[in-house]
């Protein structure tokens, strides 16, 4: 069915997808995608799984997604289902993967990445993937060619600077999982530090000092103290500076951390030119003693936040949308409650999904 559906579709064009029957037939494949994850994800025999069923599945699924000619008739239940399998057989799965990016990455990417409106179905369920690749398989990650891989560090960037929340929200969890999954690679960690180490850190702040994406501000605390504590600590083994200065093992750490405040300052003096050099120097001195720190480090970085909206005049009460969110959380929560010891005004299904949701937080 899959074939004749993207054969139909390649020979009538992108109003095909409209009619009656291919919508028909689109359902149906949907569906059958579903009931295909729901059985992936109910499964105890993973070796069983992989030998018997996965090959013929890839081929069929993978090989009708990357041929579809017209975009928007490619299923985003293949992205889903192929994030369910990842994310069910974990590490067997990891040498299937460059055969999963071969079919999806670059087609969904070239979907996604000239308009940030549509196809957020695909979007979404693409990082998704994204996710379940690095949270179970990233030895995969290692395997890419190096072009490869800065494809996929730029789409997790371009994902974490995305307007739609969930989306940012998962680029940020992607990427901090990222950093601390490649410093469990040792060899890799510092040519990873070497060539992207900047140009991440450069990235954050951007989204950091962005005023769409205050939202996430404990997540940017987050991976920055990461960042900064990795370069202190001595963990970047390689000099960050690009004017490849030859320093001895022993200064490397501080060599590395005067260079990052420097880099950081000078970015942060770039895009603030109004600030002080004084407010530059405690802001980027901060930033490093509070690194072991998050929450001190995120109310000095809220602060440096404030600075710069009180020069320009903007409300900043966006900065404490986090707090606020969850003091409506903890209300509703106690409103819950309250209403669970009153007999029937909640039916069991929502008692049980309140008690799943708190197990999660």
């Amino acid at each position: 069915m899959s074939e004749n559906i993207s054969g139909a579709i390649a020979l009538s064009g992108e109003n095909v997808t409209k009619q009656p029957l291919i919508k028909s037939m689109r359902l149906v494949k949907k569906e059958t995608l579903k009931l295909i994850s729901d059985w992936v994800s109910r499964s105890n025999d993973p070796e069983l799984v992989l030998d018997n069923f996965i090959p013929p599945l890839l081929n069929a699924v993978l090989y009708d997604y990357q041929r579809c000619a017209v975009p928007s008739a490619r299923e985003p239940e293949v992205l889903s289902t192929m994030a369910t399998i990842v994310n069910k057989l974990e590490g067997h799965i990891t040498s299937n993967v460059p055969k999963i990016f071969d079919s999806v990455f670059q087609c969904t990417l070239d979907m996604i990445n000239k308009n940030l409106e549509e196809f957020p179905e695909h979007r979404t369920n693409f990082y998704l993937l994204l996710q379940s690749v690095n949270n179970h398989c990233f030895p995969a990650f290692l395997s890419l060619p190096p072009a490869q891989f800065k494809l996929v560090l730029d789409s997790i960037i371009w994902a974490f600077k995305h307007t739609m929340r969930n989306v940012a929200d998962m680029g940020l969890d992607i990427l901090y999982q990222l950093l601390q999954n490649v410093s469990q690679h040792e060899q890799a960690a510092q040519s990873f530090y070497q060539t992207y180490y900047i140009e991440i850190l450069q990235h954050v702040f951007s989204v950091v000092t962005d005023t769409s994406h205050t939202a996430a501000l404990t997540m940017h605390a987050t991976i920055l103290a990461y960042m900064f504590t990795i370069v202190e600590m001595g963990k970047v083994a390689v000099s960050l500076n690009p004017s490849g200065a030859v320093i001895a093992p022993e200064s490397l750490a501080a060599a590395n951390v005067i260079f990052v405040q420097n880099f950081v300052a000078e970015v942060l003096h770039n895009a603030f030119p109004h600030l002080t050099q004084l407010q530059i120097k405690v802001t980027v001195e901060g930033l490093f003693k509070l690194d072991q720190d998050i929450p001190g480090f995120r109310e000095h970085l809220r602060d440096f936040l404030v600075q710069i909206k009180e020069f320009t005049g903007d409300d900043d009460s966006d900065l404490y949308l986090e707090e606020r969110e969850g003091e409506l959380r903890r209300a509703q929560d106690e409103k819950r409650k309250l209403q669970m010891s009153v007999p029937g005004i909640l039916n069991p299904y929502e008692i049980a999904a309140f008690y799943a949701r708190l197990s999660l937080t």
